[in-house]
């Protein structure tokens, strides 16, 4: 019941604050407009990060104010997941109305990454299938960050269609919070539905033909939080994470950023250049519609998710056989 009324309440306040923050964003002038990358036409206000992170954090507190024994076991994990949002949200937002600098958001990303990282969201032993593990030591901080920041600008790169970013976030999300179920991870449990709310209360006014697009303002916390997330999510003690799982999980927007990041390497040119040829560019340029991609791709996602949640259940299922064995 918990998590059904979380959901719905960031749900409601997401419905609710849209449509203002759609009005803010036209009277700032914070519009998408036409250019060589897109394929939208006309100018559509691109501030909707701040509805979903508006309605995440507003949710979050309300959660907080009248449970506040939910969060006593994780405050400081929740503590640094809420801060690392915040500030991931206002750099987007600057990036949004002035178009940053790629390496200054580069240099932040990696800033709050190792901040949260030290707060405890981090790998530091690597879980495989059959129980084999890879202890990273000194590594565990650049391999968190490289994970972090590399969801964050896989989650920026697959925001190229209306509802694709969104839809692919709500399918990683509900299925990290079934995977946290599974592994007792609270703090994914409080989290994932309030962010999932946010998510589809957003979507109805981002969905093809949108009246609103996610910008940087929602790209970027909204993949960094869905990095905590499924890393937490997968986390079987603290530290040693099932990593396979999140992998797996968010396979296509890392494979799409991954053959992007090769693609303009073999170019000259610099990894973070925005182009067309994204893999959601690529199927509408094979003929499908804007919607129909947006929804393959998001099917796609499912289908990993659901590979994930089944490899995930499968590790629980042997970990759960290998406890009743030990002394």
């Amino acid at each position: 019941m918990q998590l059904w009324l979380s959901f719905l309440l960031s749900f409601f306040v997401a419905l609710l604050i849209t449509p203002f923050v759609r009005r803010l964003a036209m009277r700032y002038q914070i519009f998408a407009y036409p250019n060589h990358r897109t394929v939208h036409e006309g100018a559509i206000p691109k501030w909707g990060g701040g509805s979903i992170m508006l309605s995440f954090v507003i949710s979050s507190a309300i959660v907080y104010l009248f449970s506040p024994q939910l969060f006593a076991a994780d405050m400081l994990l929740a503590v640094s997941l809420v801060s690392g949002c915040v500030v991931l949200f206002l750099l987007g937002s600057l990036d949004d109305k002035f178009d940053l600098n790629c390496n200054l958001k580069l240099v932040v990303e990696l800033a709050v990454a190792l901040g949260v990282a030290a707060a405890g969201w981090r790998f530091e032993v690597l879980i495989l299938p059959g129980f084999s593990e890879i202890k990273l030591g000194i590594l565990a901080y650049p391999f968190t960050m490289l994970w972090i920041v590399g969801v964050v600008n896989a989650v920026n790169m697959v925001d190229g269609l209306d509802g694709l970013a969104s839809g692919i976030a709500l399918v990683i999300v509900t299925v990290s919070m079934g995977i946290a179920a599974l592994f007792g991870n609270q703090v994914v449990i409080i989290f994932a539905p309030l962010l999932a709310g946010a998510v589809l209360g957003f979507l109805r006014y981002n969905i093809n033909p949108a009246t609103i697009f996610m910008g940087d303002s929602g790209s970027l916390p909204l993949g960094f939080l869905l990095a905590l997330l499924s890393l937490k999510a997968t986390t079987i003690s603290p530290g040693r994470v099932a990593v396979l799982v999140p992998v797996l999980l968010l396979c296509l927007p890392l494979t799409d950023t991954a053959l992007a990041i090769i693609r303009r390497v073999r170019r000259g040119i610099h990894p973070f250049h925005a182009d067309k040829e994204h893999i959601h560019h690529r199927l509408v340029r094979l003929g499908l519609s804007q919607p129909g991609a947006a929804l393959f791709m998001v099917g796609l996602s499912l289908i990993f998710g659901i590979l994930a949640f089944l490899l995930a259940q499968g590790m629980h299922t042997d970990f759960r056989f290998l406890g009743q064995l030990l002394p």
